[in-house]
């Protein structure tokens, strides 16, 4: 009778019947202690997914089993008791369960990525001018790469710098941030830049669009054009009796069309004119010409032939940037500086010409090149370690210095230097000081920097400089590079040339580099360690 009963009750539980109530009565006990106890498994507050942020992200878990603990592990680890929400500082995978009474649920994954967050100074859209971009971020160790063609940027693309990214002309940037242990994050801006103010257009043979003109009174605009045009006469006297103009009056013009006005190669700075006067009033000025009218006719001709070939060298390029660089690295290759010549020296035709200059030279001739393509371009007399020259000149709106004679290495260092290139007043005051004849812009911008805009970095510290330089060969020497530079301010190039001569092996020993014999050396504003 019981294997029948047993038999029975199974049927019942096969075909899915119901119970009497007496067979409920007499099994319900045994029925809930057979229940298996329901546990369910973890869950975050955050999906799995790309989070774009300046920080590490925060996850929180959870299970609505009561009292049930939960166990994390990130990225394969050890699994820990979890009792706070958890710091996610890298990309990560986490894995979670729970458990409770000795039972543990389903193990369930969480995929985090991270990707950093950055911003730019500048949004891409249309703008009247070149544009200086910034990116910021308040994250530590990322790393920016770029392109300005449409590309897709990579670690081997141009790294950015605190200069920023110059756009001069109409571009789509493309920036990848990099950051150890996350998603790279891509950017794409367009922007839009309308034709720069500064054509190639000649401004050389009209002084009304010249800077030092325009900061002039009326009355010194009425002389300016008077002397102007008597001195491109080859006048031998100008009368200027009816300008009530006094000897100071007389300098300041005359000196501020010499020094912007380098086509006119048969007057020469320093020993220009000679006047009459009345009381303290002059009458006439009587101009010093370095060559005669004839003379001048003969050699403008061949001056301008010759400066075409570097101006259509210069225009060649693009890049506003670019077409200084080679008006400035083509002068420096083709003159050598001399104290020993005729007029010439010190004149345009000087450098482009006869291949040799003074500072003067330099100057003028640099100020020749540029006027013709349209940049006002200045000469500024000073002092360094004796009277010099030098030129200031206008790109999109700001105002840089340029020594070219400076950038002319000397000895035997082949290539042009660049530590005068468009440095500002500052920078430049450091060794040059300008006399105020007149009046002469201030240069506060960094934008065309040569070592900036070409995102070099130049060191100005000593120990700093030989730290890095030991630093880099000890890591270009493990790669197999047998050769490693840097760039450094040339007043502190001669310490460092001194130092590494005494300590050279024992500061590469410090980075774990003993490469044996070496050589060292420094060449202009370079400074160098070869295996």
């Amino acid at each position: 009778m019981k294997k029948k009963w047993l038999l029975t009750l199974a049927a019942v539980f096969v075909m899915g019947l119901s119970l009497s109530e007496p067979v409920q009565e007499f099994l319900g006990t045994e029925i809930v202690a057979e229940a298996a106890v329901s546990l369910k498994a973890p869950s975050a507050d955050k999906k799995s997914g790309t989070y774009t942020t300046g920080k590490s992200i925060k996850v929180s878990l959870s299970c609505s089993t009561k009292d049930a603990d939960i166990y994390y592990s990130l990225n394969g680890g050890s699994y820990k008791r979890y009792t706070k929400s958890i710091s996610i500082e890298k990309n990560t995978t986490l894995k979670a369960y729970s458990k409770k009474s000795g039972t543990k649920s389903k193990t369930v994954s969480y995929i985090y990525k991270l990707s950093p967050k950055f911003s730019l100074s500048k949004e891409g859209e249309n703008y009247d001018k070149a544009q200086t971009i910034k990116l910021s971020t308040d994250l530590s160790g990322v790393k920016f790469y770029y392109t300005l063609d449409g590309s897709k940027p990579t670690a081997n693309s141009k790294k950015y710098t605190d200069s920023g990214i110059r756009i001069s002309e109409t571009s789509k940037l493309r920036i990848i941030a990099c950051k150890r242990g996350w998603t790279s994050k891509y950017i794409t801006e367009s922007y839009t830049i309308a034709a720069a103010s500064d054509s190639s257009e000649s401004i050389l043979d009209d002084y009304t669009k010249k800077y030092i003109y325009s900061t002039l009174s009326d009355k010194h605009k009425r002389l300016y054009k008077v002397l102007y045009e008597g001195i491109s006469d080859f006048k031998k006297e100008i009368d200027v009796s009816g300008f009530n103009a006094t000897e100071d009056d007389i300098l300041k013009v005359f000196t501020a069309i010499d020094y912007e006005n380098p086509q006119l190669i048969w007057i020469s700075s320093g020993y220009g004119y000679q006047y009459s006067y009345i009381g303290d009033i002059v009458q006439s000025v009587k101009p010093y010409y370095t060559r005669t009218k004839a003379e001048a006719e003969k050699t403008m001709p061949k001056l301008k032939k010759a400066a075409q070939k570097i101006i259509d060298k210069a225009l060649s390029y693009d890049k506003l940037f670019d077409r200084v660089v080679c008006i400035h690295d083509t002068l420096i290759d083709n003159t050598v500086y001399t104290l020993n010549g005729n007029a010439t020296i010190c004149c345009a035709d000087g450098p482009i010409l006869n291949g040799k200059a003074l500072c003067e030279g330099y100057s003028k001739a640099f100020a020749y090149l540029c006027q013709s393509i349209g940049l006002d371009t200045i000469c500024v007399f000073g002092y360094t370690d004796q009277n010099h020259l030098w030129n200031m000149i206008k790109l999109e709106g700001d105002w840089y210095n340029v020594d070219v004679t400076y950038d002319d290495p000397t000895g035997s260092t082949p290539l042009c230097l660049h530590n005068y290139f468009c440095v500002t007043t500052k920078k430049l005051s450091k060794d040059h000081k300008p006399d105020n004849r007149f009046t002469i812009p201030k240069a506060t911008s960094t934008d065309y920097d040569y070592y900036k805009y070409m995102g070099i970095t130049v060191y100005y510290d000593k120990n700093t400089a030989l730290a890095a330089l030991y630093k880099g060969f000890a890591e270009n020497y493990k790669k197999g590079i047998m050769r490693t530079e840097i760039i450094c301010d040339p007043s502190i190039i001669l310490d460092i040339y001194n130092d590494m001569s005494k300590n050279a092996i024992t500061g590469l020993k410090k980075y774990g580099c003993n490469p044996g014999e070496i050589w060292i050396g420094c060449s202009g504003n370079t400074v160098y360690i070869q295996k």
